[in-house]
């Protein structure tokens, strides 16, 4: 089993893997990126959104200072609000990991 198969399956995993580093990697660049969008670019910043979420229903927002660990299994409904300031750890799938 991979590292990225364990953090999936919410197993125990080395948190300094070249592929778990990627996947943290990936959502720091992300997060940076969503967060020097201005707030009035809405399509730019959803773009951003839908590609560092799972899933992003209609007129999801969030606002700057949001910061995740890997971004991958974040799922949020329609009308979702992330205020300012959001820190969201999200290292492996779950039915009650929806935001």
């Amino acid at each position: 089993m991979t590292e990225l198969e364990k953090l999936d399956a919410g197993l125990t995993y080395d948190f300094w893997d070249e592929g778990v580093n990627g996947h943290k990697l990936r959502a720091i660049a992300l997060c940076a990126k969503l967060n020097v969008i201005p707030m009035t670019d809405e399509a730019a910043r959803a773009s951003v959104i839908r590609e560092l979420f799972a899933e992003a229903g209609e007129n999801t927002s969030v606002l700057t200072g949001f910061n995740c660990d890997y971004g991958l299994h974040i799922r949020v409904g329609k009308q979702f609000l992330a205020n300012y300031n959001v820190a969201s750890s999200t290292s492996c799938p779950s039915p009650s990991a929806t935001m």
